[in-house]
């Protein structure tokens, strides 16, 4: 499994991919850490608010994963061309929050990151499974996962950097993610293949994405990965105000710096999810994948758990908060690579970017869900703030409980014929 790793970073298409993500990350992840900061502290708006705006990122989304799935198949554009507007609606989004000083342009620039988001995560999940093999698909999308967390660890510490030169001026941190895009623009367009398997003429567009959502299977898998996605959400939206406005501590004013936050969410979260992706998933690969789903997803309700602890007792705070960042950065990095590949396996392979784009609409709902209902916690007092990550950990037990009504379903399945990397020629 090692040498599956190594092999994806040779695949060159693959290592472009991870390239990109990295780049794309380094934006993603600053505007979704820097946000609720920025907008609820420094510009006055309610973290409730602020939730609500970046909430409605999650309903264009929808729009965004549904339009770039079909065109993502379509023989007219196919993966580079949607991920080519996927960069320019990003340095759009830039542009946008560079002059926000109203609700309302911070609601304009998360609709169109919405729709960013969506071209992105389809066309690049399908460009990746097209040059794989199916044994592979798991390590090729951890080193995906890899670069993901470089680019989102080195957007964090970035932004946490420049904030402190532009501290007059902090929305200018803005300028650096559309740098970032552009040269995803580049990169996609100087470097990326233009081959992908070809949809069947008798399949029309919406048919691909109707296919998908008459698979029970596939939905249930979905319903499931809603609480991964919302716990995801929560790390990056909710954690960072929560630490910096409720953490536990001998301070009369309880919480943490920016920058310490910064740095706990970059080292502890990011930094351990970098270090662990490849080795994790060579050492979960031999085991059967519901165990591994379902033993992350029980990591996740107990690092919530600790986050609770973390806020309420003031001994040991930052111990409590490390631990319990290490543990979701682990349990994210088990996950998460499985979960591609498993949607990948139940995916025809002329219909991968319709799949994607309904099964990413658990992306969707999460980051619809989390934004929302942590701004909501972190509008109320320290004890309810502090009680919501119990809550959080305990949703954990349903999850796993369709995790396995998933496998029952997924075991009375036929095996999807998959042809690997042999691929057809489309259009640029």
């Amino acid at each position: 499994m090692k040498l599956s790793a190594a092999l994806q970073w040779s695949n060159r298409q693959v290592s472009i991919q991870a390239i990109g993500r990295l780049l794309i990350q380094v934006s993603y992840g600053l505007i979704n850490f820097y946000i609720p900061i920025l907008f609820v502290n420094q510009m006055g708006f309610s973290a409730t608010a602020v939730g609500f705006a970046l909430s409605l990122c999650a309903i264009s989304e929808v729009g965004g994963h549904f339009i770039g799935g079909t065109l993502a198949d379509s023989p007219r554009f196919g993966r580079k061309a949607v991920l080519s507007l996927a960069a320019i609606l990003g340095v759009v989004v830039s542009a946008v929050l560079v002059m926000a000083h109203s609700l309302w342009l911070l609601v304009v620039a998360s609709f169109v990151l919405g729709i960013s988001l969506g071209f992105y995560w389809t066309a690049s999940g399908a460009a990746v499974m097209d040059v794989t093999e199916p044994s592979d698909r798991s390590s090729a999308f951890a080193v995906m996962g890899v670069a993901e967390y470089v680019g989102i660890g080195l957007g964090v510490l970035g932004g946490s950097a420049l904030l402190t030169v532009v501290a007059a001026d902090p929305e200018l941190i803005f300028v650096g993610c559309g740098l970032m895009f552009l040269a995803f623009w580049a990169l996609v367009q100087g470097a990326m293949t233009a081959d992908y398997p070809q949809r069947p003429e008798s399949v029309p567009g919406s048919g691909g994405i109707l296919s998908a959502l008459k698979d029970r299977a596939l939905l249930v898998f979905m319903a499931a990965n809603i609480f991964f996605t919302t716990y995801v959400a929560l790390v990056t939206s909710t954690i960072p105000l929560y630490f910096t406005n409720f953490l536990a501590g001998s301070d009369p004013v309880p919480g943490v710096s920016v920058g310490s936050t910064a740095s706990l969410f970059t080292w502890c979260y990011i930094g351990v999810g970098a270090a662990l992706q490849i080795p994790t998933t060579s050492l979960l690969t031999p085991l059967r994948r519901i165990w591994v789903l379902s033993g992350a997803i029980a990591l996740w309700g107990i690092g919530f758990a600790l986050l609770w602890a973390a806020g309420t007792f003031a001994a040991a705070q930052f111990v409590w908060a490390i631990v319990a960042l290490c543990l979701l950065s682990l349990a994210s990095v088990a996950y998460k690579p499985f979960f591609i590949a498993t949607v990948s396996d139940l995916a025809p392979p002329s219909l991968r970017g319709a799949y994607i784009a309904v099964s990413s609409q658990c992306w969707t709902i999460g980051y619809f869900i989390g934004p929302l209902l942590g701004g909501w916690a972190m509008d109320q007092s320290a004890v309810v703030a502090q009680r919501f990550w119990l809550g959080v950990g305990l949703s954990a037990t349903v999850c796993i409980g369709l995790l396995w009504v998933f496998e029952n379903l997924r075991l009375k399945l036929p095996p999807v014929a998959d042809p690997g990397p042999e691929l057809s020629v489309g259009p640029s």
